[in-house]
């Protein structure tokens, strides 16, 4: 999402300090300061601490000091985990406890009075039995900002997968902002596989982010089986029995072979296995390397993720990311929006005059 922000605001003129990033786990926040400087360095890790009061409480003495910390915010971006919203979430969904993490960005809101406000998730939250979103857009509409709640289509953005995210974009002292406005990709047309990834088809590499995980008998020759016979979904007869004794089970993607000419299905931390999902290479019986998702993710080249020294910290940077390009949209959206009530503002302080 920084990288996201960054590049919409570089687009509209605008140079960026990131102030303030919060997130849990202690390596994948090495990767994110590997590319992204922060000004503040304590206190980043579990955010219920650092925004730890009630909803419309008073501020905790952390929160006071956060305040203070943190200054003046022109934009609060967050992903709050969406594994428990998520439709692949057939356990907990709905219930997860850490569904209650997409309210503590209410509670960064109040502590933090930032200018534009963008939260991301999964459809799925929608339904929460908590009601997170309706009272996201309430409580912010109650706190000045103009609210716009899309779901919003990757592959249309450009992307080239198939992922579709619920997004809140609230803008301070804005009456309505429109997500019509959003730029679509270019001619409109989604992306490829092919574009994305068809010039790493061969790329040979002993290092993990340019590596695939290694298949098991089975699944090797199952990524054999449909190569040879030219199949993208693999026959309930060669899956394993918790598939194979239910013909009309819906897991048709999983073991199954991507399309060069098609966006590919949504990256998630499964992106190495074939077991999680249609994530079997078009013309080599290999997973998907780390790079390719990263390319699949609109990750540039440069990006570094040289400190991620396990696959699962590569799996879990990667599949739980943002679209950096998904961000770009929303940031840009919220951007010209404050920027519209900017000149507006000058209007009617020319017309007071």
């Amino acid at each position: 999402m920084t990288l996201g922000a960054i590049e919409a605001a570089r687009s509209l003129g605008y140079d960026v300090e990131v102030v303030l990033a919060m997130e849990l786990d202690e390596q994948i926040r090495d990767v994110y300061d590997a590319n992204f400087a922060s000004t503040i360095t304590s206190l980043r890790g579990d955010v219920s601490k650092r925004f730890n009061g009630g909803l419309g409480k008073p501020l905790t003495f952390v929160e006071t000091r956060s305040r203070k910390d943190v200054g003046t915010v022109d934009l609060l971006i967050g992903g709050p985990p969406c594994q428990g919203h998520s439709n692949l979430n057939n356990h907990t969904r709905r219930r997860d406890p850490r569904n209650a993490l997409y309210l503590r960005m209410l509670r960064a809101v109040e502590v933090l009075d930032p200018r534009t406000v963008i939260i991301e998730n999964v459809p799925g939250v929608q339904h929460a039995t908590n009601h997170a979103v309706s009272r996201a857009v309430n409580k912010l509409t109650k706190l000045g900002y103009g609210v716009a709640a899309p779901v919003v289509s990757a592959s249309s953005l450009g992307v080239p997968q198939q992922r579709t995210r619920h997004a809140i974009v609230a803008v301070k002292g804005v009456q309505s902002i429109s997500a019509d406005d959003f730029e679509t990709g270019p001619n409109g047309k989604p992306r490829t596989l092919k574009w994305a990834i068809g010039d790493l088809e061969d790329e040979s590499s002993s290092d993990l982010f340019r590596s695939a995980s290694k298949l098991s008998a089975e699944n090797q020759a199952r990524a054999r089986y449909l190569l040879d016979h030219d199949k993208y979904d693999l026959p309930n007869h060669l899956r394993p029995e918790c598939h194979s004794d239910k013909p009309d089970h819906r897991y048709k993607s999983m073991y199954g072979r991507l399309r060069w000419e098609h966006p590919a299905q949504t990256i998630t931390t499964g992106f190495g296995s074939p077991g999680q999902g249609r994530y079997l290479h078009p013309s080599r019986p290999r997973t998907l390397t780390p790079h390719e998702a990263a390319r699949i993710q609109f990750f540039p080249d440069w990006f570094d993720f040289s400190s991620a020294k396990h696959r699962r910290v590569l799996a879990d940077c990667i599949g739980n990311a943002v679209p950096p390009k998904l961000a770009f949209a929303l940031v840009r959206l919220a951007l010209l929006a404050t920027r519209s009530a900017a000149l507006s503002e000058e209007k009617r302080a020319l017309v007071a005059l």
